[in-house]
């Protein structure tokens, strides 16, 4: 089974063309028309040329708008996209943001963050199917020849569950969906950024914090998707029957999704 290509670009976290998967009537997920990836407020404006020849003609970003004001989307030349706005939820994001506040004066909460992560895999895909549904009817009905790219800010839940959804659409099997998943954790170097992360929190709250407590913050694990599948097959009865009732995806559909991105 072939890896997504991941991409080092300046400024922008776990970019990656989805392409050099097989489905399981043999057809591949094309190179170069399916990208994710975390925000580009960062993005290198050197790296602009990098990221046009990959022709990405459309984004559909994620992020809430308190996100986008605090890191506000940024395209340098040549590379300017159809831009989506498309913000999408979740309880880990908000749990967050009070975070250093709480471990001020308490033990930094490592088996909380980690419920909470697991709350909110099981919280988006049901709180928030009108907007995984957009996506799903931009890669169908906005189809301008070009590659599409999908992000949130670091690319890992929102983007991690809509990446899985798109792979299921495609007919993937399941060690490639969450193979695709899990290289958020190559990405990412998430050893290397959990001891960065780790120490910086250790610093602010004044204790000493392990790298492997703030994992959830940086990198996905195998039980946060399998808790969003789970809770879809649990409301709809199966994760088909989600992709049908709640994304919209008749036989038809499905099928012009599959026409687009497998060759």
């Amino acid at each position: 089974m072939n890896k997504a290509r991941i991409h080092s670009i300046p400024g922008v976290k776990n970019f990656r063309d989805m392409g050099g998967y097989t489905s399981k009537d043999g057809r591949a997920l094309a190179h170069k028309r399916l990208f994710r990836s975390g925000h580009f407020a960062e993005v290198d404006p050197a790296a602009a040329q990098e990221i046009a020849v990959h022709n990405i003609t459309t984004v559909v970003d994620f992020r809430s708008q308190p996100e986008k004001d605090r890191m506000k989307v940024t395209w340098h030349a040549p590379w300017k996209p159809r831009y989506v706005e498309n913000p999408i939820g979740g309880n880990a994001a908000a749990w967050i943001s009070e975070l250093f506040e709480r471990v001020a004066n308490a033990p930094f909460p490592a088996d909380e963050l980690h419920a909470q992560f697991i709350l909110a895999f099981q919280t988006i895909p049901i709180g928030n199917a009108d907007g995984l549904k957009k996506l799903f009817d931009v890669l169908i009905d906005d189809n301008d020849g070009g590659a599409a790219l999908f992000n949130c800010t670091a690319g890992k839940d929102r983007t991690g569950i809509a990446g899985a959804l798109i792979m299921t659409a495609l007919d993937m099997p399941e060690d490639a969906i969450f193979a695709d998943f899990l290289l958020t954790n190559e990405a990412v170097d998430l050893e290397a950024r959990a001891v960065d992360v780790a120490d910086q929190v250790s610093a602010k709250i004044g204790r000493e914090v392990s790298a492997e407590a703030v994992y959830p913050l940086i990198g996905v694990e195998p039980d946060f998707l399998k808790a969003a599948f789970a809770v879809m097959a649990e409301e709809f009865g199966s994760v088909d029957d989600y992709l049908t009732n709640a994304m919209g995806l008749s036989a038809e559909r499905r099928s012009l999704l599959k026409s687009r991105f497998l060759t």
